[in-house]
């Protein structure tokens, strides 16, 4: 039995429906309404739009709009962006473009904790179980010597390559006994 592979599948199954469920109830969560809209309101002290968390009417805005406190900007993504009137049409629509520019960021801050929520819990179950089977794999008892001295047959029984080029100066064993040997010299020059 390959406890290894059994566990291991058993975690991608458990990881992708993990994400399936968790992806499920983002989609049920985010589904009413628009993910990213909201309210926001640019401050030209700190040169940020700041997200409103207050149950902003939308009388209340019109109601700006009219009375000539605030420029409003509608965006397709469900965004308003509320801004002095004062700063000039000009400014208003540059700072609208910057607004729309940002929106990923924006963006990412909505889905960011819902793919923690997908990630983290497999993620601490899998390095857990390596930890684990780490730990289990350190109480095996080490082979015997008959199996120990089998394996080493079994490496001494199996062939060499017989074109090996890592042999010394990088040439295959057949050339280099093609050169001059020193014991051959010797026997060689023994007889004159």
């Amino acid at each position: 039995m390959n406890w290894s592979k059994g566990l291991w599948r058993g975690w991608l199954a458990a990881a992708l429906l993990w994400v399936a469920v968790v992806a499920a109830f983002a989609v049920a969560d985010l589904q009413g309404r628009h993910p990213f809209a909201g309210l926001y309101a640019y401050s030209d002290a700190k040169d940020a739009f700041l997200p409103q968390h207050y149950a902003a009417d939308e009388a209340v805005v019109e109601d700006g709009v009219k009375r000539g406190v605030v420029a409003r900007t509608d965006f397709p993504d469900g965004t308003t962006l509320a801004a002095p009137p004062d700063l000039g049409e000009e400014r208003v629509r540059q700072i609208a473009d910057r607004f729309w520019a940002e929106r990923w960021a924006r963006r990412a801050e909505v889905l960011w904790p819902w793919g923690l929520r997908a990630a983290v819990p497999p993620l601490l179950i899998l390095l857990s179980g390596a930890f684990a089977l780490w730990i289990v794999r350190g109480f095996r008892k080490p082979g015997t010597l008959a199996e120990t001295v089998a394996e080493e047959r079994v490496e001494e029984d199996t062939p060499k390559a017989a074109f090996n080029t890592r042999s010394a100066g990088g040439l295959p064993p057949f050339i280099r006994s093609l050169g001059p040997d020193p014991k051959r010299r010797r026997v060689l020059g023994a007889g004159r």
